[in-house]
């Protein structure tokens, strides 16, 4: 990663320059060489691959990681954590902590180093060799550990709180049933006494009891800087939308949005049809980490939208889509601090929940809206007037973000804009600074925060939603089966919305490769229309069928959309309008709106009359 902070050295086609300061709303850097001459340029002028910046992807190793050796890594962490900052770390205060933790002072003085000097994640504490005994090392061996291990995890860190001694005879007779040496009750001391005590606290007294006491109540938990708390939840948004091709309504989308706690400022959002999942909250995340500018270039929107970089710490709700293994261990990686948010639980705010709700309130004067219930309704058809494709929401809702939200005063930042206040704490001397992944990390990220399944790997090559995917990297992987030994499954990821290649996680190389189709003849098709045509053979009665059945049902579905289209007098208005205007005038979602009208016009004899709403949106938090 490359840490954005001011006094930090970064490397410029070859050349080093010292951040200055992070100016125009954290949007440019101005940088300074050893000549003192000044250099001013955008943020994303890093994202270029500069080796120099590089350090070890952390995701090249990711999907390799044994559980206990990441716990391990989490617990050197959670040890050394009051002591990263160079400024407050005394030897008094080092001593203290060694104190508390039953850690030699050298040993945390060592941590600290190795962390600092590789990347600043949690693979800088990854255990490097097993452990072979000698002074400050485990002397047992793998088997004893992960007995002490599974006993202390499953046993002793519950609500049930047995003592240390019953845990010790439990241990003793599993090991002895093993035929394995058992440890003395001062080993077994010495282990527990390791564990973190807020950790120990929170799973033997519960979570309610852990919030009460050990957690900062509601009106004191306010972060300070920008990336130190990002909040992430979703709703259906008060809005019908309309499909492309027939311009009829859908249904209510789903937005998956964060927030950054401190300014207020949306780190990213997802808009969906489908229910939210690991995907949606992946995409979310992916484009807070990323540079919004290519982003909005591609959606023709003027402005900026400067936040970006890894979160300090990211609070969710309890729901399945963020209890998965591979957010945690996305998270774990990267230092990223996993916070689920319990009903009823006051100080973890409610920030993300109020953006949400300006911006439905926002969507309630747009054609379609469904408004907050029926009585607001009233005898508005939300159906009949919906005029919005999922697309032209999107764009319209990011076009609000960066030109309306971002610039609007909050009550709950003293009437400040969000971008007023991004600015003013991104040049706080305290601010700990900006963490940016790299461009390799970010390819891997990104597919990192995709859907994955496991399969095996036959002569043919992958199979995976009863399309083959097939790439020499594979042939390696292509072995027999040994007589009543399971074959092997290897790591693969998809992205829902392209389905024309796959990526394998090569165990030996440690990286991620695309697969594509094996008949490479097929088109690109999405997981939807995937779903749509195994449905409509479904309905055909095709108990049996493989992947050509399954794309020439795709293609028959898209010459039947396409038929369907060139009828619509939608098409036809469209067509004539691309006659008329400039060829350099881009259609916007504007364009599409009085499209809608003007038909709307031309098949009614009595001119519409249209009802103005006038709406005083107040930007709370």
């Amino acid at each position: 990663m490359i840490n954005i902070k001011p006094g930090n050295v970064v490397n410029i086609e070859g050349k080093e320059f010292l951040i200055e300061k992070i100016i125009d709303n954290g949007s440019q850097l101005m940088l300074k060489t050893t000549q003192n001459e000044i250099k001013i340029i955008p943020l994303s002028e890093l994202n270029k691959d500069n080796k120099k910046n590089n350090v070890q992807p952390a995701f090249t190793t990711l999907e390799n990681i044994k559980d206990e050796l990441l716990k391990e890594a989490q617990r050197k962490f959670e040890i050394i954590k009051p002591l990263l900052d160079d400024n407050t770390r005394t030897k008094k205060a080092v001593e203290k902590r060694a104190k508390e933790t039953n850690t030699h002072t050298a040993t945390i003085y060592r941590w600290i180093k190795e962390y600092k000097e590789n990347g600043e994640t949690l693979l800088a504490l990854i255990p490097k060799r097993s452990n072979q005994g000698g002074k400050g090392k485990s002397r047992l061996n793998p088997q004893t550990e992960a007995i002490i291990n599974y006993y202390i995890e499953k046993e002793y860190l519950n609500k049930q709180k047995i003592p240390a001694k019953h845990l010790l005879m439990l241990i003793n007779n599993e090991l002895k049933k093993q035929n394995l040496n058992t440890i003395s009750y001062a080993t077994l001391l010495r282990r527990i006494n390791e564990i973190d005590e807020r950790f120990k606290y929170k799973k033997r007294e519960g979570r309610t009891k852990f919030l009460n006491n050990l957690k900062p109540s509601g009106n004191t938990y306010e972060p300070k800087f920008p990336l130190e708390v990002i909040q992430i939840d979703h709703t259906p948004l008060d809005i019908q939308v309309v499909d492309e091709t027939y311009r009829k309504p859908i249904g209510r989308p789903y937005v998956t949005l964060a927030i950054d706690v401190a300014t207020r400022m949306i780190y990213g959002f997802y808009l969906s049809l489908d229910a939210p999942s690991f995907y949606s909250v992946g995409q979310t995340i992916f484009m807070g980490i990323s540079s919004k500018e290519p982003y909005l270039k591609s959606l023709d929107i003027e402005g900026i939208w400067p936040i970006q970089g890894l979160p300090n710490t990211i609070h969710t709700d309890n729901a399945a889509e963020f209890r998965g293994s591979n957010l945690e261990k996305f998270c774990s990686i990267f230092n990223i601090n996993l916070m689920f948010r319990p009903k009823g639980q006051p100080f973890y705010g409610g920030h993300v929940e109020r953006a949400i709700r300006t911006l439905n309130s926002y969507i309630h004067r747009l054609p379609g809206s469904t408004f907050s219930n029926p009585t607001e309704r009233g005898e508005y058809n939300s159906e009949k007037k919906a005029i919005f494709t999922l697309k032209e929401l999107e764009q319209y809702i990011t076009e609000w973000i960066v030109n309306v939200y971002h610039k609007s005063p909050h009550k709950g930042i003293n009437s400040k804009t969000p971008l007023q206040l991004f600015e003013e704490k991104i040049s706080h001397p305290d601010f700990p600074g900006i963490r940016l992944l790299t461009p390799q990390e970010l390819r891997l990220a990104k597919i990192s925060l995709l859907p994955g399944e496991y399969r095996t790997i036959q002569k043919t090559g992958v199979s995976l939603f009863n399309i083959t995917y097939y790439d020499d990297i594979l042939v390696p992987f292509i072995k027999p089966t040994a007589h009543n030994k399971k074959k092997e499954s290897y790591l693969f990821r998809y992205d829902p919305k392209d389905l024309s290649k796959i990526y394998f996680y090569h165990p030996e190389i440690q990286e991620y490769f695309e697969i594509p189709y094996r008949n490479l003849s097929h088109p690109a098709i999405s997981k939807w229309e995937l779903e749509i045509a195994k449905k409509e053979l479904k309905e055909q009665n095709k108990k049996y069928y493989d992947e050509n059945d399954i794309f020439a049902t795709i293609e028959k579905l898209r010459q039947m959309e396409e038929e369907a289209a060139n009828k619509t007098k939608l098409f036809r208005r469209r067509k004539e309008t691309k006659k008329t205007k400039p060829l350099s005038h881009k259609p916007t979602v504007a364009d599409s709106i009085q499209d809608e009208i003007k038909i709307e016009q031309e098949e009614t004899q009595n001119k519409p009359k249209f009802k103005i709403r006038k709406y005083k949106v107040d930007f709370e938090d």
